[in-house]
């Protein structure tokens, strides 16, 4: 896939972050005799290099949803780097080829319980405002992509009826 130069430029970033991670885990010699203070140290440094990767993950599942539409609808004028993650709105709102709009929200959402019959309470609220962001707009095509089969499945069994109008897309973590 052809990236953005804005697509470029945050994967370097992720890129530059996860090489400071390698170098520090191989020279990190933590053991059962080492001190709290010491795992704690190892811990949160790990943490302040990782960054938000969260928000990493959310652009990755960008670009990945980013290839679908591009195989699935023709849509070559998503950038998914122009909208920092977290932002207010939807996650990808563009037209496809056809002049039609083309909407999606986008979770890596993993459930919570690590049961396979439900989310959790703060994950049911957060996927219910991403379903009022989708059944309030006006659009040809509706998408949710989801990059957990559990999550997938849960969506299938549980929540179809709450987002009528909307294709639930398990994005595929093997071909991009």
């Amino acid at each position: 896939m052809k990236y953005t130069a804005l697509e470029s430029e945050y994967l370097n970033r992720i890129r530059a972050r996860l090489v400071r991670l390698r170098a520090y885990l191989n020279q990190m010699n933590l053991n059962e005799a080492s001190q709290t203070s010491e795992w704690y140290q190892a811990v949160a440094k790990m943490r302040s290099i990782q960054g938000n990767i969260s928000n990493d993950l959310s652009f990755l599942a960008c670009l990945l949803a980013k290839s679908f539409l591009n195989e699935h609808f023709g849509v070559t004028n998503f950038d998914a780097a122009a909208k920092p993650q977290g932002a207010p709105g939807l996650d990808i709102d563009v037209e496809t080829p056809r002049g039609e709009r083309l909407i999606a929200e986008i979770k890596t959402t993993v459930p919570y319980t690590g049961a396979l019959n439900d989310l959790g309470a703060q994950q049911k609220s957060s996927f219910r405002k991403d379903f009022a962001k989708l059944n309030g707009a006006q659009a040809s095509h509706k998408l949710l992509f989801v990059t957990d089969r559990a999550t997938f499945d849960v969506l299938q069994r549980r929540y179809l009826g709450e987002i009528p109008n909307v294709r639930v897309v398990l994005l595929d973590l093997t071909s991009v």
